[in-house]
C-alpha cells in the first residue's frame, strides 16, 4: 500500500504524487488479475483522490488534473476486471462516477450565472476536467469487458445526459464543446447504438455560433458516427446534411484579411474535413443521403467537389475530391444513373481530371500531388468503365481536340485509358502531364 499513503499519492513532493499516480496505474493494468481481493479498499483509500476541486474551494489538492485522469483510469481498471457480477461494477462505477455528475451540475448553474470572465474560465476548466475524467474511465472497456457485459451502460448514459446541457451554454463555448465532443466519441466505441438518441439534439447545438474550428473538430465525429452506423443513421444523415454544409460554407465564404495566414489555414483544414466528410457519406454507400437533398443542393455539393479537385492547391484536398468523384461515377454513372448525371460527367468531371493536373501549382515532384494524380487516374478509369466507348470517343472527338492536343498522342491517351491494367494508365497519365506542361 506504498502507492496510497505518504510514500507514494500522499508525498510532500508533488513531483513523486504525480509520477505515482502514473505508475499505480501501470502497476494495476499490469496486475489486474490479482487485483480482486483489494479493489475495494483501494477504491475506498482513493476516493478523496478522486475530488474535482473547483476554484472556490481555495485549497490545492494533493493532485493536479492530469494525475487524477490515471487515478479516475485506475478505478475504472479495478472495477472493470474486477471478479464481481454486473451488478456489483455498475453500483461501483455508479459509486465513482455520480459525484462528478452532481459537481456538474452545480458547476455549470454557477457558470451560467458568472459575470467576471477569469471566473467563468476556471469554472468551464473544473467542468472540462469533469467531462474528461468520466472519459477516461472508460479506457478500461474492451471488447472482451464491454460497457454492456459490465452492466454500466445506464451510468454512462446518465453522463451523456448530464453533460450534453453544457452545449447550449452560451459561455466559455470553445472548452466546454471540445470536453463533450470528446466525451461522445468515446461514447460512440463504448455504448454503440445506445448512442444514437442524443446525437441530433447534441449536433444542433454544435453547429450553433460555429468558427472554422468548432466545424473542423466536429465533421470528424459525424464521419465517426457515420463510418460506424451507416444506414442506421441515414435519416438524421439526410435532416443535418444541408445544415452542415451551410454552416460550413457560411465559415467559408466569411471576408478575411489577405495577409491573414492563420484564418487561411483554417479554411483549408476546414475545406479537408468537409470534403472528408463527403468521402465518408459516399464511402459507407450513403450516397442517397446527398441523392435526396434536391436537385438544386445536389448540383451544389457537386460543383465544391469539382472546386476542390481544380481550384485549390491542395493535394490532400485535392486527392479526397478525386475520390469522391470515382465513386459517385462508379454508384451514378451508369445508364440508369440520376437525371443529368452523365452530362455532370462529361461538362465537369472530365474536365477537372484534365484543368487539375495542367495547372502550375500542381507540383508532379511532390507526393502528395502523385497521390491525387493517381486518384484522377481512378476517376478516369471509371467514367470508361461505367460509359465505355461513348467516353472514348467523347475524348477522341470532342474534348481532348478543344485542348489542342495532337492527334497522335490523343490516340496514345485512349489507348492506354483502354488497358486493363489500371496501373499502366496511372503511369502513363503521369508522363502525359509532364510532357503537356511548359
Amino acid at each position: 500500500m506504498a502507492f496510497l499513503d505518504h510514500r507514494g499519492l500522499r508525498h510532500s513532493s508533488a513531483k513523486v504524487r504525480s509520477r505515482t499516480a502514473y505508475l499505480f496505474s501501470r502497476f494495476v493494468k499490469s496486475l489486474n488479475k490479482q487485483m480482486n481481493p483489494f479493489i475495494e479498499d483501494i477504491l475506498n483509500r482513493i476516493q478523496d483522490l478522486l475530488e474535482l476541486s473547483p476554484p472556490e474551494n481555495g485549497y490545492q489538492s494533493l493532485l493536479s488534473s492530469d494525475d487524477q485522469l490515471f487515478i479516475y483510469e485506475t478505478a475504472g481498471v479495478l472495477i472493470v476486471n474486477s471478479e464481481y457480477p454486473a451488478e456489483r461494477k455498475q453500483a461501483l462505477m455508479r459509486n465513482l462516477l455520480a459525484p462528478l455528475m452532481e459537481k456538474f451540475k452545480i458547476l455549470l448553474e454557477k457558470l451560467m450565472l458568472a459575470q467576471d470572465e477569469e471566473r467563468q474560465a476556471s469554472l468551464a476548466d473544473c467542468l472540462n476536467h469533469a467531462v474528461g475524467f468520466a472519459s477516461r474511465t472508460s479506457k478500461a472497456f474492451s471488447n472482451k469487458q464491454t460497457v454492456k457485459q459490465c452492466g454500466c451502460s445506464e451510468v454512462y448514459l446518465d453522463c451523456l445526459q448530464t453533460f450534453l446541457p453544457a452545449l447550449s451554454c452560451p459561455l466559455q463555448k470553445d472548452i466546454l464543446r471540445s470536453g463533450v465532443r470528446t466525451f461522445l466519441h468515446r461514447m460512440i466505441i463504448c455504448l454503440e447504438e445506445e448512442v444514437l438518441p442524443f446525437i441530433p439534439s447534441a449536433s444542433e447545438h454544435m453547429l450553433k455560433d460555429c468558427e472554422a474550428k468548432d466545424l473542423q473538430e466536429f465533421i470528424p465525429l459525424i464521419n465517426q458516427i457515420t463510418a460506424k452506423f451507416k444506414i442506421q443513421v441515414s435519416p438524421f444523415l439526410q435532416q443535418m446534411f444541408m445544415p452542415l454544409l451551410h454552416a460550413i460554407f457560411e465559415v467559408l465564404l466569411r471576408p478575411a484579411e489577405e495577409n491573414d495566414q492563420s484564418a487561411a489555414l483554417e479554411k483549408q483544414m476546414l475545406r479537408r474535413s468537409y470534403f472528408a466528410f463527403l468521402q465518408t457519406v459516399t464511402g459507407s454507400g450513403m450516397s442517397e443521403v446527398i441523392a435526396n437533398q434536391g436537385a438544386e443542393n445536389v448540383e451544389r455539393v457537386l460543383v465544391t467537389v469539382i472546386q476542390g479537385a481544380v481550384e485549390y492547391p491542395d493535394p490532400i484536398a485535392q486527392k479526397t475530391c478525386f475520390i469522391i468523384l470515382s465513386k459517385l461515377v462508379e454508384l451514378w454513372g451508369g445508364k440508369d444513373g440520376p437525371v443529368g448525371f452523365a452530362d455532370f460527367v462529361y461538362k465537369h468531371i472530365v474536365p477537372a481530371c484534365f484543368l487539375a493536373p495542367l495547372k502550375q501549382t500542381f507540383d508532379l515532384a511532390d507526393a502528395q500531388t502523385v497521390l491525387a494524380l493517381s486518384e484522377c487516374a481512378v476517376t478516369l478509369k471509371t467514367i470508361h468503365l461505367k460509359r465505355g466507348p461513348e467516353c472514348v470517343q467523347y475524348l477522341q472527338q470532342e474534348y481532348l481536340p478543344s485542348l489542342q492536343v495532337a492527334p497522335e498522342i490523343i490516340q496514345e491517351f485512349c489507348q492506354a485509358l483502354q488497358q486493363p491494367d489500371a496501373k499502366v494508365f496511372k503511369n502513363y497519365l503521369k508522363v502525359f502531364f509532364q510532357r503537356a506542361k511548359p
